[in-house]
């Protein structure tokens, strides 16, 4: 016994910074696998993360939906209108009918923001693809908005045509 305790103390004294290094390193993958497995499989259950704390879940029922767009669908310039909720996102898909222009289907979508309940606005971002077909009396347009919740209107991505140079 008094042998391997002589062994011992004759390896630390040759290897005592191996043998520090060594229990930092141990250290080290303990405090990266909890990390690693605090981040990867936390606590929350819901999909949206820590981000809805405090905020009470607001419902979008069908019968909601629906109604939002008959709203929407008695203007006589939009042809089809169709709502979507999926998760934390509402889609609005507005057709046009001819002879409506770009700046008007913008006002339109902004208008159909006083369908839905303040809770709702707040609760949900909601992303507007408004389109119209090309005619012969029209060029079309397909534009794309959003409002955040956090966010007072709608902002519009850029509507420039992509022009196709053939060479």
């Amino acid at each position: 016994m008094k042998r391997f305790l002589k062994k011992i103390k004759n390896s630390w004294r040759n290897n005592r910074v191996l043998f520090v290094l060594t229990f930092i390193l141990i250290i080290c993958l303990i405090l990266i696998a909890v990390v690693s497995i605090d981040y990867f499989f936390g606590s929350s259950d819901d999909k949206y993360g820590d981000r809805l704390q405090g905020i009470s879940k607001v419902e979008m029922t069908d019968k909601k939906i629906k109604k939002i767009e008959k709203g929407i669908l008695k203007d006589e310039k939009i042809i089809n209108c169709e709502i979507n909720q999926i998760g934390k996102m509402i889609y609005v898909t507005m057709n046009f009918a001819d002879g409506v222009t770009l700046v008007e289907a913008q006002g339109k979508a902004l208008t159909t923001l006083e369908l839905f309940s303040e809770k709702e606005l707040k609760f949900y971002d909601i992303n507007y693809t408004l389109l119209q077909n090309k005619t012969e009396t029209s060029e079309g347009f397909t534009i794309m908005g959003t409002k955040n919740v956090n966010g007072s209107g709608l902002v519009w991505v850029n509507n420039t045509p992509i022009s196709e140079d053939v060479e």
